[in-house]
């Protein structure tokens, strides 16, 4: 199990492994920059789904006028 980790670090052109320290450091920078973007998606998110409705009104409305220019032309 030893030789075949060390084997896919080789092959990663890994030389030295980070120490703990960096990696929750790391792992902090990255929690901190997916709970901003996850802000900024959620906002779109929602702007989207009002934008939707809106276009699902306007559909609506404008097939209304188009039945009722079809009842009149009957």
């Amino acid at each position: 199990l030893h030789q075949a980790a060390k084997n896919a670090f080789d092959d990663m052109g890994v030389k030295k492994l980070p120490k703990v320290k960096e990696l929750q450091a790391e792992y902090a920078k990255l929690l901190e920059e997916k709970k901003k973007t996850y802000a900024e998606y959620r906002r779109s998110r929602e702007e989207m789904r009002e934008l939707l409705k809106a276009k699902e009104n306007v559909d609506r409305i404008l097939n209304m006028k188009e039945e009722k220019q079809a009842e009149k032309d009957r």
